[in-house]
C-alpha cells in the first residue's frame, strides 16, 4: 500500500474527492468491462497503491480476465502436461498483438481491446514504442526496468514519482540532471555522487557552503 500522499494523488487522478468516492468507483467497476476501467485510468499500480490486492478485488466481483487486463499477473492455471500447447497459444496471441501494433493502434485503442502493457511486452514491443503510442509511465513501470525507461528519454523529474533517487543514481543520471529534478546537495551526496560531481552540478555557492563544500573542484570532473 502506498503512503498518504500517493493515495491522495491517485484520488486526484481518478477525479475523486476522497478514498470513499474511489472505493465506490472501484466497486462499480466490478460490473464493468476492463475497457471502462482503463478508460477511467484505473490500473493495477493505482489499485495496489490504494491497498486493493487480487483477493480483495475478487471479493468485490472482479473476474480474472479483467484483473489481467488491468495489469495484475495471475498465476497460471494450465496443467503442466499442456505447457507446450500453452506456449503455442501465447505465440499466437503475441502475433495478434504485434499485428495491431503494426497497424498503428494507439494506447487507448489497445486498452479497449483488453491489451495491457504486460501483453505488449510479452509480444516483444519495447518501452520506447509503447510510450510513443501513449501508454503512461505508471503502466510502463510495472513491466520495464528503470534502465528501459531512461532509454525512452525520460528525465529524473518525471521518474521520481515512482523511483527513489538512489536508483536514479545507479542507472547513470548525472548530478546536474538530479539537481534539475529538485534534489538537494545533501541528497546527491547521500546517493553516492562525489564532491566534484556535486560541485559541478550547478548548485549555488550558498547551497554548497551549507553542506561544507567548496565551490571549486580540485580534480577533473567525472559526471
Amino acid at each position: 500500500m502506498g503512503n498518504q500522499d500517493d493515495r491522495i494523488k491517485i484520488c486526484q487522478m481518478l477525479g475523486a474527492r476522497n478514498l470513499l468516492e474511489v472505493h465506490k468507483i472501484i466497486t462499480q467497476g466490478a460490473r464493468k468491462s476492463s475497457g471502462w476501467l482503463l478508460g477511467k485510468g484505473i490500473t493495477s499500480w493505482k489499485l495496489k497503491t490504494l491497498g486493493y490486492d487480487v483477493k480483495g478485488l475478487k471479493k468485490l466481483g472482479y473476474k480474472d480476465d479483467v484483473l489481467s487486463a488491468l495489469g495484475y499477473i495471475l498465476p497460471s492455471k494450465a496443467p503442466q502436461a499442456k505447457k507446450t500447447e500453452a506456449m503455442e497459444m501465447d505465440k499466437s496471441e503475441a502475433d495478434k498483438v504485434r499485428e495491431l501494433v503494426a497497424k498503428g493502434y494507439d494506447a487507448n485503442e489497445l486498452r479497449q481491446r483488453g491489451i495491457t502493457v504486460h501483453h505488449l511486452r510479452m509480444a516483444g514491443i519495447d518501452a520506447r514504442e509503447l510510450f510513443r503510442r501513449g501508454f503512461r509511465l505508471d503502466e510502463l513501470r510495472g513491466e520495464f526496468t528503470l534502465s528501459d525507461l531512461k532509454m525512452i528519454g525520460l528525465n529524473p523529474r518525471e521518474l521520481i514519482v515512482f523511483f527513489p533517487g538512489s536508483q536514479l543514481r545507479k542507472v547513470g543520471f548525472t548530478a546536474q540532471e538530479m539537481r534539475c529534478a529538485g534534489f538537494s546537495v545533501r541528497d546527491l551526496l547521500n546517493f553516492g555522487y562525489n564532491e566534484n560531481q556535486v560541485i559541478g552540478a550547478g548548485y549555488s555557492i550558498r547551497d554548497l557552503l551549507n553542506e561544507g563544500l567548496s565551490p571549486h573542484t580540485h580534480e577533473p570532473l567525472n559526471y
